[in-house]
């Protein structure tokens, strides 16, 4: 398997499987079955999409005596997302061949596993992992996903200490250190979690991205800020330009924040944590009657905030403008009364 962090908001390394190799042989695998799964995939990947899974259920169908087919089809349902399929044809596969080669039962089990854990049953997870490595599995794929299991359930010391076997296997591995470098944030060790990140690679988007957040949740916004700027430069997105504007505003970069976040809400007017933003950024620059507009924007996009509400009508107030005040405190009012009927 092929392990990237496309869903590292979730685990340490996420983790996703190879797009299927057309070349790629298993043992004992007939070559008309590779053949059908691949062009099954093909269809769905050209929009063909009840086309290649009907096909993709014949062979399921047909071929259920074959462990190394139903195996390599549970890794195409997986990553197709079908999640029940996967497991359950791996579940069937285990109990139907108490026999199958040992490193076929292995990677069936760690798959098994890997559903658990998407699925969020750590239990299950445990067990199958466990198994595996008490049966002398020695493998960077298992590090890794023992290291989920225990990051996913805020066991952060835990999953470094697995984290750090596959490093032992893998020393230059950019993901590995990476979420490592993530980790150590998490549990207070900002000077090698730095120095882990940087191994990775700043010239990655992820990783400054990633870098970026975790300074700033330790308070270190200048160094934050200088990291958002460095990733500016790769990419322009809203993503990007919000920790830029926020960093620079906690910085007191005043005119950089207020220059961002319009480029920002330029690029993105839907952005909706924008808004409160800049109205800080304007009422710090002394721009009330701008910092009205933001908020007034922000409560017609995400409905009812009661905070920033009551802030609205303090902004509206104190600038004279009554009748508007009036009109957001009978919306304040609203909401209270539903709230207290509730």
């Amino acid at each position: 398997m092929v392990y990237d962090q496309m869903k590292q908001q979730k685990t340490v390394l996420g983790r996703s499987f190879a797009t299927v190799d057309p070349t790629y042989e298993v043992n004992g695998m007939p070559k008309k079955w590779l053949y059908v799964i691949d062009e099954a995939i093909k269809r769905i990947e050209n929009d063909e999409v009840e086309l290649g899974l009907t096909a993709l259920q014949k062979v399921q169908e047909h071929g259920r005596e074959l462990p190394e087919v139903m195996m390599y089809l549970a890794e195409v349902w997986y990553r197709l997302g079908h999640l029940e399929e996967a497991s359950s044809l791996l579940s069937e596969i285990l109990q139907k061949n108490p026999g199958m080669e040992p490193s076929l039962r292995r990677e069936c089990q760690m798959l098994l596993a890997e559903i658990a854990l998407d699925s969020a049953d750590f239990e299950t997870a445990q067990h199958l992992l466990y198994e595996c490595k008490e049966s002398g599995v020695e493998s960077i794929q298992l590090d890794l996903l023992l290291a989920d299991l225990y990051a996913l359930q805020d066991l952060d010391e835990v999953a470094v200490k697995y984290l750090e076997q596959a490093r032992q296997k893998e020393p230059d591995n950019q993901d590995i250190l990476a979420a490592l470098g993530n980790l150590h944030f998490r549990i207070g060790n900002d000077e090698e979690a730095l120095r882990l990140l940087e191994q990775a690679g700043e010239e990655s988007l992820e990783m400054l991205l990633s870098k970026g957040r975790s300074l700033a949740q330790n308070g270190h916004f200048e160094q934050a800020y200088q990291v958002f700027r460095q990733a500016l430069v790769l990419d322009q997105s809203a993503e990007v330009l919000y920790g830029c504007s926020l960093m620079a505003f906690h910085i007191g970069r005043l005119e950089d924040a207020v220059e961002l976040v319009n480029r920002l809400l330029a690029l993105d007017e839907e952005y909706v944590a924008a808004y409160p933003l800049a109205a800080d950024i304007y009422l710090s620059l002394g721009k009330t009657e701008k910092a009205i507009e933001a908020l007034q924007q922000y409560v017609e996009l995400s409905g009812f905030d009661l905070d920033h509400i009551k802030r609205l009508v303090a902004l509206l107030t104190q600038a004279g403008r009554y009748e508007e005040a009036k009109d957001y405190q009978h919306l304040l009012n609203q909401w209270d009364d539903q709230s207290n009927e509730e």
